[in-house]
This record gives C-alpha cells, sequence and structure tokens, in this order.
C-alpha cells in the first residue's frame, strides 16, 4: 500500500465502498425472495410475494440501484487500470467478472 499514489489509494477506496453497497442491495433483494406462505412482512406490512414475477416486481427499487452501482463499478475499474493498477490481482479478477478488459 505505501508504494501506491493517492489517486491509486482512492480508487481502490471507492470498490471497497461500492462492493460494499453491492453486497447489501443484493441482500435486500434476496430478503424479499418468495416464500411457502406467499407473503412477506416488512415493517409492519404484508406484501403478496407468491412466485418470481412478485419478486420481481417488488424488488424493482433495489434492482435499478444496485445496476447503477455496478455500472459504477464498472467505471471505477477502468479508472484503476488507467491509474496502473492491471498489476493487482484483485483488479484483474473483478475485471473478469464485471466484463471490463484490461
Amino acid at each position: 500500500m505505501n508504494s501506491l499514489t493517492e489517486g491509486q489509494k482512492k480508487v481502490l477506496s471507492t470498490l471497497a465502498d461500492l462492493a460494499e453497497e453491492e453486497k447489501k442491495l443484493c441482500d435486500e433483494i434476496n430478503a424479499r425472495r418468495p416464500t411457502e406462505s406467499g407473503i412477506l412482512r416488512e415493517g409492519g406490512a404484508i406484501i403478496v410475494c407468491e412466485d418470481e414475477d412478485d419478486w420481481r416486481v417488488i424488488t424493482l427499487g433495489f434492482r435499478v440501484k444496485l445496476e447503477k452501482v455496478r455500472n459504477t463499478i464498472k467505471q471505477t475499474l477502468n479508472e484503476a487500470l488507467d491509474s496502473g493498477l492491471a498489476h493487482l490481482g484483485v483488479i484483474q479478477r473483478q475485471c473478469a467478472n464485471y466484463g471490463v478488459k484490461p
């Protein structure tokens, strides 16, 4: 870490923050998966969620936010590559995961 520039450190920090945000959104989406009873209880409200179609509608807002976060991750990975971090294994793996060409 000591050999990295401030810009490189900032890019890596941004990626870490985005990964945390992505995980939270994925957890929110998965927490609303259809149940055997077909009912979700959320903050005192009862929500009907009997199948995948219901689940997609219920989680639409979260999935839109997730897509925005993933696009930002792709942009940040490109910034990482531009700043000379292509040699890091974590950047190489994430580029492969997100379809970013190194």
